[in-house]
């Protein structure tokens, strides 16, 4: 199929999850995935497979919410060999919505990422290229993928918290359950020579540490002076003050004042969110899905 025609399929499966609050969250299905209901993200995947990726590339690949923007921009300063913030933001280089056009323009070595399904992505990326893996507790990852689709004005959905945790434990938003999405790439990939697999919580503990071993993962050298200097200009302050979200391709409306990717930096913010019952609920899926499958995550 061409472009067009992928296009066209994949807009002509609108679906719409109703939260028990009766707000809708719209998606698109495609071969049995949700995908973003946006016009630009059809776009982009309908033209995946005609990109043309460069020997240097490496993949970024997560689930919304456990870290991409923060990683994204350490390992951009290690592959630049400075500790310069980039211009080109997480959004210029994700597969799920960039335009080829936007992909093309950023100048090697290239950082993209994606949250796709592993089935819609591209083979020749996820075997002949880098892979960074970056997960998180999937408490906080629930409140913070909540918070970035409240704050787009370009995605519909306006559902409180309560009616969202539900939609989230069924699997019944933008890039499916969760917990499938961490499966399916640790089943198949987490052990490979071209993966490293990195959580929130190592970042946060030890981030000096962290930028050593993605240095090391890519090949690349650094100094005492540079990774110190790498890990100053990653501090959550500094990253939300530096912090630029649009991107050219993007609407100027696109999101609401105030929206940002970096909320609070803190392991513990969702305990001011979810009740003991949702607590416990999230603990019985990691519980049945993760321990008693033998995934052993550091979160």
């Amino acid at each position: 199929m061409d472009p067009e025609e992928i296009k066209k399929e994949i807009e002509s499966n609108f679906t719409q999850f109703f939260g028990k609050d009766g707000n809708a969250m719209p998606v698109y299905k495609y071969k049995g995935h949700n995908i973003l209901y946006l016009e630009m993200a059809s776009s982009a995947l309908s033209k995946l497979n005609t990109v043309k990726f460069r020997p240097d590339d490496v993949l970024l690949y997560t689930y919304p919410g456990t870290g991409a923007h923060w990683m994204y921009e350490i390992t951009n300063m290690i592959l630049a060999g400075n500790s310069k913030r980039t211009s080109v933001i997480k959004e210029d280089v994700i597969l799920d919505m960039a335009p080829v056009e936007t992909l093309e323009s950023v100048k090697s070595p290239r950082l993209l990422s994606s949250h796709l399904s592993l089935e819609l992505i591209p083979p020749e990326l996820l075997q002949n290229h880098k892979i960074i893996y970056v997960n998180r507790n999937p408490k906080a990852v629930i409140l913070t993928y909540y918070r970035h689709l409240k704050q787009a004005n370009t995605f519909e959905y306006n559902g409180d918290f309560p009616s969202y945790f539900d939609l989230h434990m069924k699997g019944e938003v933008p890039y499916g359950d969760y917990f499938k999405h961490t499966q399916e790439f640790y089943t198949r990939y987490h052990d490979k020579p071209n993966v490293l697999n990195v959580t929130y919580e190592e970042m946060t503990a030890d981030l000096s540490k962290i930028v050593s071993r993605v240095a090391k993962f890519l090949g690349k050298t650094v100094s005492d002076e540079l990774r110190e200097s790498i890990v100053e200009m990653c501090t959550f302050d500094k990253m939300k003050a530096d912090e630029k979200i649009q991107t050219n391709y993007y609407p100027e409306d696109g999101f609401k004042e105030g929206a940002t990717y970096y909320h609070s930096g803190k392991l513990d913010t969702w305990k001011k969110w979810l009740t003991v019952e949702q607590s416990e609920r999230v603990d019985a899926r990691v519980q049945t899905e993760f321990s008693e499958q033998g995934i052993k995550l550091n979160i």
